[in-house]
């Protein structure tokens, strides 16, 4: 569990060198604790100063997903770094209401609020999509299939099963089994105990198309149905979108347009001379965008007329589809806008 024990960790890719590694013991040592933490009352001898490398074998890190950010966090004493972007940071215990909370001692902008084994991150000022282990549920959580239709929601404590021409059927349920990528879901007992278990991999629903971050396998009274689950939003956001085509035709690599997918149904990027910003929002069958603004910043024609498509197509998106995890499509009546993620390494 997050937080739960600072000296159980699972093993995960050294993301600082030795050499960094040393700077931060030195840096917890004079920097976070303080001076005056080890000030030597008068007439004692002074104290002999003994510095602790810390590795990856000794502190390892554990690696959260946020949306499709990776970060990695590991404990150093009462303190926790945090590392976003290849960047690490040393983080104080502070305040709070529950959950385990840590700040930037340097920039109160950057903190890391663990609840069980959920993480909300901010970075400098940036809130991050909420952090989890690859193959979370996080509540409030929703799979569902076809053919028969189901659905269950899981709301933290209780799973609501749905099924046409029954009434919906809410029990107490639990987490049974966390595994490298997915968990299982248990409500319920006797004959109407269900059972759901989940992976993280891309999940199209059959009927409208939508893509999914999690695939769902349903146990319930003797049936076994397939199915996706999970918030599509995670799909979209914590990663940099590069559009390589437009309409089929190659864009420059030197010029090619960036989207980025943000929490709070945010959209902005760059469209390969100016920057843009506005919303966007997944319907049950698709996406919507709308409140397109950008900067004036003028360009050359070629960029421009590059500028003027991009943005003309993006605000008539009405669907995504993904021909790769790592490969999306926005479908407008025009044509198609195909973006590749660009994955930041830990």
């Amino acid at each position: 569990m997050l937080l739960k024990n600072a000296r159980s960790h699972s093993s995960t890719k050294e993301s600082t060198s030795n050499s960094s590694a040393l700077k931060i013991a030195i840096a917890l040592f004079a920097g976070v604790f303080g001076q005056a933490a080890f000030a030597t009352p008068a007439g004692a001898p002074e104290p002999t100063l003994r510095v602790t490398e810390i590795s990856q074998a000794s502190h390892p890190f554990e690696t959260l997903y946020c949306a499709r950010q990776p970060v990695q966090y590991r404990f150093l004493g009462d303190a926790l770094e945090l590392v976003v972007n290849n960047e690490s940071r040393i983080l104080t215990p502070a305040i709070a209401a529950s959950g385990a909370r840590y700040v930037a001692p340097s920039d109160p902008t950057t903190e890391f609020w663990g609840k069980g084994t959920l993480a909300n991150i901010t970075w400098s000022d940036q809130a991050l999509p909420v952090c989890a282990p690859a193959g979370t549920l996080i509540p409030p959580y929703k799979a569902s299939g076809n053919e028969p239709f189901w659905s269950v929601a899981f709301d933290g404590w209780d799973a609501t099963l749905t099924q046409p021409g029954k009434a919906p059927l809410t029990q107490d349920a639990q987490i049974s089994d966390t595994r490298t990528k997915g968990q299982t879901l248990v409500a319920g007992s006797g004959a109407n105990m269900l059972k759901l278990t989940v992976e993280e991999a891309l999940c199209v629903d059959t009927m409208s198309g939508m893509p999914y971050p999690q695939q769902a396998e349903l146990q319930y009274q003797s049936n076994t149905w397939q199915g996706c689950g999970g918030d599509p939003n995670r799909l979209l956001q914590g990663v940099t979108w590069r559009v390589a085509q437009l309409n089929g035709h190659e864009i420059n690599a030197q010029t090619r347009p960036e989207i980025h997918f943000m929490p709070n149904n945010r959209i902005a990027g760059s469209t390969g001379c100016n920057r843009f910003f506005g919303e966007y929002a997944l319907t049950g069958e698709g996406m919507q965008i709308k409140g397109l603004g950008s900067t004036r910043m003028a360009c050359s024609e070629k960029l421009m007329t590059q500028e003027n498509t991009f943005l003309g197509q993006l605000q008539d998106v009405n669907g995504i589809s993904f021909d790769t995890v790592d490969t999306l499509i926005l479908n407008t009546p025009e044509g198609e806008i195909r973006a590749t993620a660009q994955v930041k390494a830990l």
